[in-house]
């Protein structure tokens, strides 16, 4: 059988569309583990300005009986478009949705007109299971047989048990040569994804990821993950990152890791991975051994400096851990990219304002601020639902991060929308200023501090930018509703 494995073009406004262009890795470990068919994986975050002219064009090009599509819920909206458009191509091509979206919210999407054009939903892990599936498709084996499947059956779904967690000793390493196009990207660097561990065990509400592995955290072989790091850099990749939901959950695993990547010689290209402060400030020679395997960029769940906040979000009280961590990750020129939530319940713009100022006298380097957002089936959604703090419960393709979703009890959604751009703004030329991007980046910095930026100065009064503030806001807003307009 011939399958096309699709993943979604939305992508979060707060990224450069042209600069970030990551591969899923989720469909290329699905390829890597179907076996006796012909696979082919269409990444449409390549070909975000032509996705409905691709599609055709894959359809009719790859011929596939089966078409696979993952999305997580703000990418949902897009799946089912594109699933549509190919049953009017083609209404025998079996099209199969998996992600996060579809484990989460099966039951809902079954019963409702958004399934129409979907004839099986993967629910968890779908690695092993896809290839399952398609024997099923093939008449090889019965679709009730496939645990974790649901089914279009005389009009309604039937629902399989859910699925067990997969051993990882069984999954194969991803089949990165089924990849249509080329052209990952993350700005200058060719981008691709490893991952070494699965699940995460910490408490926090507004995460869903217990949804998709429970409370558990497993690990892939050192063996493994070396040979999944060199198959990325034989298709080119120098820069990886490491999908892990929490890469430090076992420290002394994480730096068994770092001494392994080095004897490898794998740390001739540079890696990014998300941590917690508290795990990276319980080891004192955890970063260390970071800096000598490759690790540039750490995504750091900093969250809030509210010790309130910090407590509604099940965080505890990281805050002096979080300086330590900081501190450490400083010392050996390891950039940060911190994790900042904002529009909790009780958040004036004071409490706002309190956050940007704490990162920046940090020095933490970029910021991926994020308004709070009440993703299904988290213990944070049903919170604010009962609090009535969400003020739109049921449009997804909104629930990214970037767009308010909420209210706080002193501020609305579209005061938290502005905040969150007023603050960006603020401090914009503040970023790529730090000295841990200095030293990584000297000629990006000069650049943009001694070129771009006095560029920009004379460019807008040469050309009169007169607009004012909330003129330039809706401005930007504008272009954000934007991106992800692909029908």
């Amino acid at each position: 059988m011939n399958i096309l494995l699709m993943s979604m073009p939305d992508c979060a406004p707060h990224f450069n569309a042209k600069r970030w262009k990551p591969p899923n890795l989720a469909i290329s470990s699905i390829a890597g583990n179907i076996e006796g068919h012909n696979v082919s994986i269409a990444d449409l975050i390549l070909r975000r300005d032509l996705v409905a002219e691709t599609v055709r064009e894959l359809i009719a090009t790859y011929r596939p009986d089966v078409v696979g599509l993952t999305a997580m819920s703000f990418q949902f909206a897009t799946a089912r478009r594109i699933a549509s458009l190919i049953k009017s191509l083609n209404k025998n091509i079996q099209i199969v949705l998996g992600g996060y979206h579809a484990t989460l919210m099966y039951d809902e999407i079954c019963k409702s007109e958004e399934s129409d054009p979907f004839d099986f939903l993967i629910r968890g892990e779908g690695d092993l299971c896809f290839h399952e599936l398609v024997e099923a498709i093939n008449g090889k084996r019965s679709r009730e047989g496939v645990l974790g499947v649901s089914f279009r059956n005389d009009g309604c779904f039937v629902h399989n048990a859910p699925r067990p967690l997969e051993d990882l000793v069984k999954i194969k390493i991803p089949d990165r040569s089924k990849r249509i196009w080329k052209g990952y990207r993350y700005y200058g660097f060719t981008l691709d994804i490893v991952e070494s561990s699965r699940g995460c065990v910490m408490p926090c509400n507004f995460c869903s990821m217990d949804k998709m592995y429970g409370k558990t955290f497993r690990r892939f072989s050192i063996e493994r993950i070396l040979a999944d790091i060199a198959n990325a850099k034989q298709h080119g990749a120098n820069f990886i990152i490491f999908s892990d939901d929490n890469f430090t959950l076992d420290i002394k695993g994480f730096e068994t890791l770092c001494d392994a990547i080095v004897d490898a010689g794998h740390n001739d290209i540079r890696y990014i991975i998300q941590a917690s402060s508290s795990g990276i400030a319980s080891s004192n020679i955890l970063v260390e051994k970071m800096a000598r395997a490759g690790f540039r960029i750490v995504f750091l769940g900093i969250e809030n400096v509210s010790e309130e906040n910090l407590r509604l979000m099940k965080k505890g009280n990281i805050i002096e851990k979080t300086k330590l961590a900081v501190k450490r990750l400083h010392e050996h020129n390891i950039m940060i990219v911190g994790g900042m939530i904002i529009g909790n319940p009780n958040d004036k713009e004071e409490d706002i304002a309190r956050n940007y100022e704490f990162f920046v006298d940090l020095h933490i380097d970029f910021f991926a601020d994020q308004i709070l957002t009440p993703y299904p089936k988290t213990g944070m959604r049903e919170e604010l639902l009962n609090a009535r703090l969400v003020t739109n419960e049921y449009d997804y393709s909104r629930y990214n991060c970037f767009w308010a979703n909420v209210k706080t009890n002193h501020l609305g959604p579209e005061d938290l929308q502005f905040l969150r751009w007023k603050y960006n703004k603020k401090y914009s030329n503040y970023i790529c200023t730090t000295p841990a991007f200095i030293k990584n980046y000297p000629l990006a910095y000069y650049y943009r501090h001694y070129f771009r930026r006095p560029f920009l100065k004379v460019k807008d009064k040469l050309f009169g930018n007169n607009l004012s503030e909330m003129e330039l806001y809706k401005r930007d807003m504008a272009r954000a509703e934007a991106m992800n307009k692909f029908f």
